[in-house]
């Protein structure tokens, strides 16, 4: 008897290992998968104006970019400095920059970034709009040059 009750509680041991295991892989897989953009895409998006492109792929590092809803005035002006910064450290063929912040006097207010790359030889600069509410999340708008 004390035999089975061995084998009963290694296996429980192994199970629960198992689930354990199972669950911090998923979780690190969605998270890494969520921030994780093509620049290449991205890249070919921005030189042929195509927002659909740059939305999809900006708004894939923009989704977890809650606004501070204690201060409402620049809600987002960490968030969207985020968004540069991880914009800047993924593509290493693209530079983005703040041209304002907030300076869209939409509802809600949208920003500006300027994003800068090259395509053959020729130095491309175009600027993406970025949702900026006081209330959700950063979202892409468009690309315009």
């Amino acid at each position: 008897m004390q035999e089975r009750e061995r084998i009963i509680q290694k296996l429980k041991f192994i199970l629960i290992l198992f689930i354990i295991l199972f669950s911090s892989y998923c979780d690190e897989s969605v998270n890494t998968n969520l921030s994780v953009i093509d620049c290449e895409n991205l890249k070919e998006g921005i030189i042929n104006l195509n927002s659909d492109i740059v939305k999809s792929e900006i708004d894939k590092i923009a989704m977890d970019l809650k606004p501070n809803k204690s201060n409402v005035d620049s809600a987002q002006i960490d968030n969207i400095n985020i968004l540069i910064n991880r914009l800047n450290a993924q593509c290493k063929n693209i530079n983005a920059e703040l041209l304002c912040y907030s300076c869209i006097k939409t509802l809600p207010p949208q920003s500006e970034i300027l994003v800068t790359t090259d395509s053959l030889g020729a130095e491309i600069k175009r600027v993406i709009d970025i949702l900026t509410p006081s209330d959700s999340n950063l979202s892409c708008v468009s690309v315009h040059n």
